[in-house]
């Protein structure tokens, strides 16, 4: 083994990898669907929750994304107006909005992230389970220091 492999820079140097290969599906998403990066994370966000069979409200995505209820506001106008989300009335709390991509949405997405998240999910199950508890952690703790960097210092 090298110092180098014993040191984690061949780990560093796969996840950079990692992060190019997927900004260049990010950029083929946003060339497929014709939409903004935000956009693509409400997207993301709506499909994500209407599979795990909850609703999204536009103050979900405002917490999601970490903006302002006006900025949803515009960005669900614009989706709206693109033909990619619908809002309707909740059916219990008359002063909710839920939030659902259209079938048009759906169909545009899936035909990149679906197929990413999909070959995701393949590459996952097929690490024993012992690893993927040791990847998930990785992944976690790798979160919390790009969270830890990019959060203001509070002193």
């Amino acid at each position: 083994m090298t110092d180098a492999t014993t040191q984690g820079d061949d780990i560093v140097t796969a996840y950079l990898e990692f992060r190019r290969a997927d900004a260049d599906v990010q950029t083929r998403v946003r060339a497929v669907t014709g939409l903004a990066d935000n956009e693509i994370r409400v997207m993301e966000y709506v499909i994500s929750t209407a599979t795990a069979g909850q609703d999204a409200t536009p103050s979900d995505i405002s917490r999601r994304l970490g903006i302002s209820s006006a900025s949803t506001t515009a960005l669900l106008d614009r989706l709206e107006r693109a033909g990619m989300v619908e809002r309707a009335s909740h059916p219990t709390d008359r002063r909710s909005i839920l939030i659902s991509a259209t079938p048009e949405a759906e169909r545009r997405l899936a035909s990149t992230m679906g197929d990413y998240d999909e070959r995701l999910r393949k590459v996952a199950r097929s690490l024993e389970p012992d690893d993927r508890v040791v990847v998930a952690e990785f992944f976690t703790d790798l979160a919390d220091a790009a969270r830890s960097v990019a959060q203001p210092a509070t002193d």
